[in-house]
């Protein structure tokens, strides 16, 4: 939430980015949460904990989401992905989350820069 894009970058893990150029470019077109709250957290694995949270933004808040906090060298990072979360309000499946399989994604790869 504090925009600093350094400790987003060092603090997080992303597969779907090529460069480091296109991710930063990626972080910066997002729009700024006002608020979150952690909703649940399962450290039953401590190598892989699962936090779910709800972020709002000015107009709108996002449902649960699942984040990845992952412990590679010494340090828990949070894995990246491809979220799709329907906020179609007339949608049968409104407010549903899907995670999408790792991959780089060369839409988002070019779509920031």
């Amino acid at each position: 939430m504090s925009r600093d894009y350094d400790k987003m970058i060092s603090l997080s893990d992303d597969y779907r980015f090529k460069t480091e150029r296109a991710r930063l470019d990626f972080l910066k077109a997002q729009g700024t949460p006002i608020d979150y709250r952690i909703v649940s957290v399962d450290d039953s694995n401590p190598s892989k904990i699962v936090v779910s949270s709800i972020t709002k933004y000015e107009d709108m808040e996002l449902p649960s989401i699942k984040h990845i906090l992952a412990f590679e060298e010494g340090k828990y990072k949070l894995q990246m992905r491809n979220v799709v979360i329907n906020m179609i309000p007339s949608s049968p499946d409104y407010r549903t989350v899907e995670y999408e399989p790792e991959k780089v994604d060369d839409n988002l790869e070019g779509n920031f820069k």
